[in-house]
């Protein structure tokens, strides 16, 4: 119905393609001045603009700029414009007039003259249209002069298509393979190129058996380029409101196929026209991986400095423990006394008549101290790892309390490694902050950077994840071997061999100075961190834009977690005038290196923005980097690995949500210190 009565438009399901108008394939006669396809204006050809109401125009790329095509499609009525990629696209004509002293457009002769010679012709560009080392073939002489690169506009004659694509002998380039030692038949260029087209380059080559000319022609680039807008045309000019589409030239095989066949009446439908939906991809309203972040680097800064005060609530508790302790001793001898001084009026104070305490073992106080209660046994436990001498106080089952009290008597913190931080060391902060931030932005070094962070990061992985972790599976398994010391690096041991002396005596000198004694637990545990930080630092080089792969960016956060989690273990703030000042500090450079930088350097770039992400955006355009995306221009835009980074969730762009490390660790000492 919507074809026999000329609409173009199925209201509620889409839009029916449709070519452009006759005499103006490319849809580029508005741009050349040869056609006016606005309202009230008489120079359109004779074009009925109904055909196009709502339609989506099918126009091939070239002659012009994308924004003019999109502009002569949306005055025809149209409501979208679908561009797709040709290889006459990828050829020109270097358009000059025949007459050389022409200054008026009336001898002006050079879009319609038609004897240019191929040395007139644009021919593709190397890199930019075409890559040799994914398919490449040497066209013989006569195969060549078949092809027509002359045709106007355009010079490139679409009649060519026929024998430079595909993956049969039809196309030349398959046909007549370079890789392929004596021409016929090659299959390296079928399953090379992917795009099953190639372009002539221009370029000839002698064929070194007999002499003879052959033409080069290459695998042809066909990926999605940005619909680029054109500075030529006037700001004055209506602003472009229909969408635009590029499909590539594969894609667009598929579709003139369908389209053409179902107008000539080839689909099981009859004349019914193809119908199109035409949209944007879905961007989401909301940044839920800017939420995500937040909240991580909250819990971040929770864990590492609940973690950094274990020791110390290890300590309180115990304190707080023996005080209950005491004043419940207390609380007894005083009950004790004076039922022990009625005992004693009583049966006389005989030793066998004494008060016993409720272990029922002999009371060590005596005379006016028989009413005293003891709390029963005693006993000491040696802690292996730390060496720190444990009591514990076994209460009777007998004794009124609810449960057995376990506390340490001996208690004295751990001998840690522990820097206590004062106002000088803020001050140093800024300094050394302020330094390596500009050795990073100068130098570009950020592959140092990687480097320490991949090994750094392993040892705290290591201590605060991989090795807890397994001594709590072995202990869940009751398998104590592994966590015991290996006995052939003991103190004992290396004093054996030391006085044996050779070469294995020096080695495990060594060994015990550098690691001291160790179990199977500890060597798994370095095994596994470095293994999965080697991994993840292998992955950074060799893999371009690494941060959209899940695994990279969950090591690199657990690997942050990990270090936040050690440098509040060290780092301890002894006054809060410390924290303000450090806090103080930091909110001064931020402000500098983010937003005063950008009025000091050169291209106006944010010293902190350009360190973060690895020298800032890639220089290169973004079709180039799709086709060598490790290229050095195409380098950068990925967050430095001193940050926590969430990519961006169902956002088709990608990107990244980023914190860095020291928006954790900075108010993290607060929290510790609190």
């Amino acid at each position: 119905e919507a074809g026999s009565s000329g609409r173009s438009r199925i209201d509620g399901v889409g839009v029916v393609p449709a070519f452009p108008p006759e005499g103006d394939a490319y849809l580029c006669n508005e741009s050349e001045g040869w056609s006016d396809y606005s309202k009230n204006s008489n120079n359109n050809n004779n074009v009925d603009k109904t055909a196009y109401y709502q339609s989506a125009l099918l126009v091939p790329r070239g002659l012009c700029s994308f924004e003019h095509k999109a502009l002569s499609a949306q005055r025809l009525g149209a409501s979208a414009i679908i561009i797709y990629g040709s290889m006459s696209s990828r050829y020109g004509l270097n358009y000059t007039n025949s007459t050389e002293d022409c200054a008026s457009e009336e001898c002006s002769d050079a879009k319609t003259r038609d004897d240019y010679t191929e040395d007139d012709v644009l021919w593709p560009g190397d890199k930019n249209d075409y890559e040799c080392d994914r398919g490449r073939a040497l066209l013989p002489r006569a195969q060549y002069e078949s092809l027509d690169f002359l045709k106007m506009p355009g010079g490139y004659n679409e009649q060519n298509d026929g024998m430079l694509m595909g993956r049969t002998e039809n196309n030349l380039c398959v046909k007549y393979d370079a890789a392929d030692g004596d021409g016929e038949g090659g299959a390296s260029f079928a399953n090379a190129c992917e795009s099953q087209r190639c372009l002539v380059t221009g370029k000839n080559v002698s064929s070194d058996d007999d002499g003879s000319i052959r033409y080069e022609a290459c695998c042809a680039w066909d990926l999605h380029v940005w619909l680029y807008g054109d500075s030529a045309i006037p700001e004055s000019s209506e602003d472009v409101t229909i969408r635009a589409v590029y499909i590539t030239m594969q894609e667009a095989s598929e579709l003139l196929d369908v389209v053409r066949g179902s107008a000539a009446g080839g689909g099981g439908g009859g004349n019914d026209p193809v119908v199109l939906s035409v949209y944007e991809r879905h961007r989401p309203r909301y940044n839920v991986s800017a939420v995500l972040i937040w909240a991580f680097g909250v819990f971040v800064a929770w864990i590492a400095s609940y973690h950094s005060s274990l020791d110390i609530r290890k300590v309180s508790k115990a304190i707080v423990a023996q005080r209950g302790m005491q004043a419940r001793d207390n609380g007894n001898n005083r009950g004790g006394e004076g039922r022990g001084g009625s005992v004693r009026q009583q049966a006389g104070g005989g030793e066998n008549d004494r008060p016993r305490s409720r272990s029922n073992s002999p009371s060590s106080s005596g005379g006016g101290g028989g009413g005293g209660m003891e709390m029963g046994s005693t006993a000491s436990a040696t802690n292996e790892r730390h060496g720190e001498e444990r009591t514990i106080y076994h209460a009777d089952s007998n004794a009124s309390s609810a449960a057995a009290v376990v506390a340490q008597t001996n208690i004295s913190p751990p001998q840690e490694e522990s820097l206590e931080l004062t106002a000088m060391h803020a001050v140093g902060f800024l300094v050394m902050a302020s330094t390596s931030l500009l050795v990073l932005f100068i130098f570009k070094i950020y592959a140092v950077v990687k480097i320490m962070y991949a090994f750094g990061c392993s040892g705290a992985f290591a201590q605060c994840i991989v090795h807890p972790g397994l001594v709590w599976g072995c202990r869940k398994l009751r398998w104590d071997r592994p966590i015991r010391h290996v006995t052939w690096l003991s103190g004992e041991a290396v004093a054996r061999e030391s006085i044996r002396g050779g070469f294995r005596a020096r080695c495990l000198g060594c060994l015990w100075d550098f690691f001291g004694p160790i179990t199977p637990v500890d060597v798994a545990a370095m095994v596994i961190s470095y293994g999965v930080g080697a991994t993840w630092l292998w992955t950074a080089f060799t893999v371009p834009h690494p941060d959209t792969l899940v695994f990279y960016w969950v090591v690199q956060d657990v690997f942050g977690l990990c270090m936040c989690m050690l440098f509040l273990e060290t780092i301890k703030l002894n006054a809060i005038k410390v924290g303000a000042v450090l806090l103080i500090v930091a909110f001064f450079y931020d402000i500098f290196f983010v937003f005063i930088t950008p009025l000091l350097t050169k291209h106006g770039e944010s010293i902190m923005v350009n360190v973060a992400t690895s020298g800032g955006p890639p220089k290169a355009d973004p079709s180039w980097c799709e086709k060598y995306p490790f290229d050095a221009n195409c380098k950068g835009g990925d967050p430095l690995p001193m940050l926590f980074a969430i990519p961006r969730i169902g956002d088709y762009q990608g990107g990244c949500s980023m914190l860095g490390l020291g928006d954790i660790v900075l108010p993290g000492l607060l929290l510790s210190f609190a």
